[in-house]
């Protein structure tokens, strides 16, 4: 079956004939290449008032871009990170100001060594400022009305002689308010401990860390924070983490957190190498095991959470096995409660593109990664990237119960940041692929 009559068949299962909607598509249009290969694109920042995106590479710098063109994108200046503070693992451009935030940090040793953000001038790349954070910083964002910045410090697990868990996971507050890249001061960082999340129902029971191999208990030494995304009003941050099966929220002035278990997920898959996709009926009962997460507002004003569930965790003898939701999952976000999930869908999809990628059948299948959801045409749509299966899909979720692929396209190797871009009257996708340190911009039409 073809992407087309794919996406006709899931459309007519979805819209009754009267009230179908146009369906979208994704057409490749462009691709920026670092010339880094596999040192180069993993994660990627959009600012749309200037068609401006910056994207870091593992080789130790950051390449601002000029997307006026998507399918010519074009270097503005590569920005080099100071060695000496690590890899640079993300990046943010602030929306307002002229000034992005970068990520950096190495795993540590029993978490000796901590990360740093570094605030970096644009489009002239100077460092302005540099603040240290927790132990391997995963992620940084920043809120759309620009007051805060939060950074997720992953501490994962480091596999060594003897093995240790790499330190207490945590989240890193930053308030910009008053910070200006014109005058530079200090950053005003905020480092936040992780309560305990052992016992908290939905959370991961019985896995080890992939790296390490240590049993996950939940508690602070085996917490790993992923992935950050903002309320609409700029008052919470959510923050996967993908080892523990769970979400924790920030409250941005009481410095509070919580937690939701993202439970598990049910349907059909094929957990066998070999002999191409091959579903078997309910073969996947998995946690989900998030790792990116966006926010979005349905009807009646009610917000939700979606999350990528790759799977990064092992099972309690410390084999590989299957792992990992291999879904896109919607939830309130005021309650933590399930709305649905893509169950097979995307699994099928990419056999179906000609892409599933068979020898990871007894692992996480497509592994979706990172995602980042959009309203366009008056439908809520989720991009999100399948490392393993050199694609990103395109998921419906304007009923938050049906979430339901709608296309599928190939992208670079192991697409790992993606960002939707409006310009222009137009929708394109970003992918940043970290195999072959590409920037992929496709069509949303």
């Amino acid at each position: 079956m073809n992407r087309l009559k794919l996406s006709m068949l899931l459309l007519a299962a979805t819209y009754p004939l009267s009230a179908a909607k146009p369906t979208p598509s994704l057409i490749p249009v462009g691709t920026y290449d670092t010339g880094l290969g596999a040192n180069g694109a993993e994660i990627v920042s959009v600012r749309e008032k200037d068609e401006l995106a910056a994207i870091t590479n593992i080789a130790g710098s950051v390449d601002l871009l000029d997307l006026s063109n998507p399918a010519a994108i074009t270097l503005i200046k590569r920005v080099m990170v100071n060695p000496a503070y690590g890899t640079p693992n993300s990046v943010a451009i602030h929306p307002s100001q002229d000034y992005m935030l970068v990520a950096s940090g190495s795993s540590s040793i029993n978490g000796a060594s901590k990360g740093r953000v570094t605030a970096y001038s644009i489009p002239g790349g100077e460092e302005l400022t540099s603040a240290q954070v927790g132990v391997l910083p995963d992620s940084v964002a920043i809120s759309d009305n620009g007051k805060y910045a939060v950074v997720a410090n992953e501490a994962e697990g480091v596999e060594s002689s003897p093995r240790n868990n790499g330190g207490e996971g945590s989240l890193t507050l930053i308030r910009l308010e008053e910070f200006n890249p014109k005058t530079p001061s200090a950053l005003l960082v905020f480092q936040i401990p992780l309560p305990s999340a052992a016992g908290i129902v939905g959370f991961s029971t019985g896995r080890t860390d992939d790296l390490g191999r240590f049993a996950i208990d939940n508690t602070p030494l085996t917490l790993e924070p992923e992935s950050v995304a903002f309320s609409k009003k700029s008052d919470l941050a959510y923050i996967t983490l993908e080892e523990n099966n769970g979400v924790a929220v920030l409250d941005l002035k009481t410095l509070a957190v919580s937690y939701f278990g993202l439970g598990t997920t049910t349907h059909d898959g094929d957990i066998t190498v070999g002999g191409g996709y091959v579903p078997v009926a309910n073969a996947i009962n998995a946690f989900r095991e998030p790792d990116g997460i966006a926010i979005f507002k349905g009807k009646a004003n009610t917000e939700y959470f979606v999350t990528a569930d790759e799977g990064d965790t092992r099972d309690a003898s410390r084999n590989g096995g299957p792992r990992g939701g291999r879904t896109v999952s919607v939830f309130n976000a005021k309650t933590g409660a399930l709305m649905g999930d893509t169950g097979s869908q995307l699994d099928q999809a990419a056999a179906d593109a000609g892409v599933y990628p068979d020898d990871r059948s007894n692992r996480g299948g497509t592994e979706p990664e990172v995602l980042d959801v959009t309203d366009y045409k008056g439908r809520t749509l989720v991009a999100v990237g399948l490392e393993r299966a050199a694609s990103v899909a395109l998921i419906d979720v304007t009923d938050p119960s049906t979430p339901t692929v709608i296309d599928l396209a190939p992208v670079g190797l192991n697409p790992e940041g993606i960002k939707f871009y409006k310009t222009k009257g137009k929708l394109y996708v970003l992918a940043a692929n970290e195999a072959s340190g590409t920037l992929s911009a496709l069509l949303v039409d």
